[in-house]
C-alpha cells in the first residue's frame, strides 16, 4: 500500500524541477507513493529525464466524460450522504471569483473520479504541491470521501490572486512551506490559521552530484558576466534588468548578459533591447534544458534577480551551489535565502538605479567575487541540501502520518 498520493496540477514540469527532485529523493528514502496530476505537460514542457515520471502519474485529463460519470454515480450510491452534502459546499466556495461555483462542480466531478482511483489502491493520504487548481480538487475529495490532504507551499501559490486560497489552507491536515516568510505572512492575513501546523522544509539540489558538485569559484576578469534566468512574464521584470544595464553602459561600464526564458512578453523584451542599442550586450536565449542552464552557471559570474514577486527561487539555490554571487530584490522569502554582502547583494525592487549600483559595485570590485560565490556556496550546503531536507519532509510526514516510518524529530513552526 502507497504511504500517500503525491498530487500535481501539472506534472512533471520544466519550471517545477525541484519538485521531480523532490519526488525522487523521498522515493530513496523508502517513502512509498503514487503520483497523481491534472493536466499532463506539453510535449516541449518537461526534460527528457523525467519521462519516467510522467508515464507512471495518473492524469484526471483529459475528461473521459462517461468515466467521470460512472465515478460520479457510483459515488452517489455508496456514499449518499457525502456526496449530497458536498454540493451545497460547491455553491458556498465562491470567494468572489467570477465562474467559481462552475469551476467547484468542475473539481467536484474531477474528485469523484480521483477517489475512485485512490480508494481502489488504499491511499490513506494525499499531499498536494502548490495550492492552485489540484488543491481545490483536494477539498473537495476530502469532502467527499474523507481523504485527508496536506500541502506543500512554494511561492506564487500563496502570494498572488489565487482562489479559494484561505479555505485550502485551512482545510489541509497539515501544510510545508520552503520558508519562513510564507508562514507569517499567512497567518497575518488569515486568522483561520492562527491554529494550522506549518513546517518548513526549504527546497535544494543534490550538492554532491553534478552539475551542482565541486564548481569552479567564478572569474575576476571583466567585462562582468550576468545571468538572469526566468520566464519572460510580467511578474519577473526583466525590463528592470534591461533598464538598469543601459544605465551601466551610459557610465562606460562593460558587461555581457544572457536572460534564458521564454514567454508572452520576449518580443515585447527583445524590442527594448534594440531600442536601447544593447543588442551586441544583452542576449535573449529562450528557454533551456537544465544541463544548459548549468554550463551558463559556469559561464557567468553573477546571478541577478528582478522581479516584481518572488517566494523561494530556485534559480538562487543553484547560483549559490555553482559559487556564484547573487543580486536580487529585497522581498518576501529572498533576506532569508542570501545575505546582504555575505553572498551577494539586495536592490530596492523595480529600481533600476538602485540595481545598477549592486551591479557597478562588482564591476569596481571584481575581485569580490570569488569571496562572494564561495560564502554562497557554503549556505547552500547549511540549508539547501536536497538529501537533508528530503529526510525532515520525511520526518514531517513520520509525525503526521503514523504509518509512514521515520525519525519524528522536527516540529511546527
Amino acid at each position: 500500500m502507497a504511504h500517500l498520493a503525491y498530487y500535481f496540477s501539472t506534472f512533471p514540469a520544466l519550471t517545477t524541477t525541484f519538485a521531480q527532485h523532490q519526488v525522487r529523493a523521498t522515493e530513496e528514502l523508502g517513502l512509498k507513493f503514487i503520483l497523481v496530476a491534472n493536466r499532463r505537460p506539453g510535449p516541449h514542457d518537461f526534460h527528457p529525464q523525467d519521462d519516467e515520471l510522467r508515464q507512471q502519474t495518473f492524469y484526471l485529463t483529459p475528461v473521459q466524460p462517461w468515466a467521470y460519470l460512472r465515478a460520479n454515480l457510483g459515488a452517489l450510491s455508496r456514499r449518499p450522504g457525502r456526496y449530497t452534502g458536498t454540493l451545497p459546499l460547491a455553491f458556498r466556495l465562491q470567494d468572489h471569483s467570477p465562474g467559481q461555483v462552475l469551476k467547484n462542480l468542475a473539481h467536484l466531478a474531477g474528485a469523484a473520479a480521483l477517489a475512485e482511483y485512490l480508494l481502489a489502491r488504499q491511499v490513506p493520504h494525499v499531499h498536494v504541491h502548490f495550492a492552485y487548481g489540484a488543491a481545490e480538487v483536494a477539498l473537495f475529495l476530502e469532502a467527499l470521501c474523507g481523504l485527508p490532504y496536506s500541502l506543500s507551499i512554494h511561492g506564487s501559490d500563496v502570494l498572488l490572486d489565487n482562489p479559494l486560497l484561505e479555505e485550502k489552507l485551512r482545510r489541509a491536515r497539515f501544510i510545508v512551506s520552503n520558508c519562513h516568510f510564507h508562514v507569517e505572512n499567512l497567518r497575518r492575513r488569515f486568522s483561520s490559521l492562527a491554529q494550522q501546523r506549518f513546517y518548513v522544509v526549504p527546497g535544494g539540489l543534490d550538492l554532491k552530484a553534478p552539475p551542482w558538485s565541486n564548481p569552479e569559484p567564478p572569474g575576476t576578469d571583466l567585462p562582468l558576466r550576468i545571468l538572469h534566468i526566468g520566464r519572460l512574464v510580467t511578474v519577473k521584470a526583466q525590463e528592470v534588468l534591461i533598464l538598469a544595464l543601459a544605465r551601466l553602459r551610459d557610465q562606460g561600464r562593460d558587461f555581457r548578459c544572457r536572460i534564458v526564458g521564454d514567454g508572452p512578453l520576449r518580443a515585447e523584451l527583445q524590442n527594448l533591447i534594440q531600442s536601447l542599442n544593447l543588442q551586441d550586450r544583452i542576449q535573449l536565449l529562450g528557454a533551456c534544458f537544465r544541463d544548459e542552464v548549468a554550463k551558463l552557471y559556469d559561464w557567468s559570474q553573477v546571478l541577478v534577480l528582478s522581479s516584481r514577486s518572488e517566494g523561494t527561487p530556485m534559480v538562487i539555490i543553484e547560483a549559490m551551489a555553482k559559487a556564484r554571487p547573487v543580486i536580487a530584490p529585497r522581498l518576501t522569502a529572498i533576506p532569508e535565502m542570501l545575505t546582504e554582502g555575505h553572498t551577494g547583494y539586495l536592490f530596492r525592487p523595480l529600481d533600476a538605479e538602485d540595481l545598477a549600483r549592486q551591479l557597478s559595485r562588482l564591476m569596481a570590485q571584481p575581485g569580490d567575487l570569488v569571496p562572494l560565490g564561495l560564502k554562497g556556496r557554503r549556505r547552500a550546503l547549511e540549508l539547501f541540501d536536497l538529501n537533508r531536507n528530503a529526510r525532515k519532509l520525511m520526518a514531517v510526514f513520520a509525525r503526521e502520518l503514523p504509518w509512514v516510518p521515520g525519525n519524528h524529530g522536527v516540529s511546527p513552526v
